[in-house]
């Protein structure tokens, strides 16, 4: 399970692979905060002071990966429909 499974890219397929992972490391991040978060029922002061940078962080690394999820699949789309274009000419 990756994200953005359904996105393919033939000159940009670095550029994917940096949103997949930054993805991940949102999710991760994500996943950190919340944890540290429970733990400030447990009486540690720390918890509290993860969710405040540590979920707005990994919010903004997650919608970066959108955006640069985007830009691969917007360039990707663009392409084919000038290939399409060019070939129809051709014909």
């Amino acid at each position: 399970m990756k994200p953005y499974n359904n996105i393919q890219s033939t000159h940009l397929g670095f550029l994917l692979f940096i949103a997949r992972a930054t993805a991940v490391i949102g999710l991760l991040l994500f996943i950190f905060s919340i944890l540290m978060f429970c733990l400030t029922f447990l009486g540690k002061s720390i918890g509290a002071m993860s969710l405040v940078t540590f979920l707005p962080m990994s919010m903004g690394v997650i919608f970066f990966s959108g955006l640069l999820a985007v830009l691969v699949a917007w360039e990707e789309g663009y392409r084919m429909r000038t290939e399409h274009m060019i070939n129809s000419e051709k014909t």
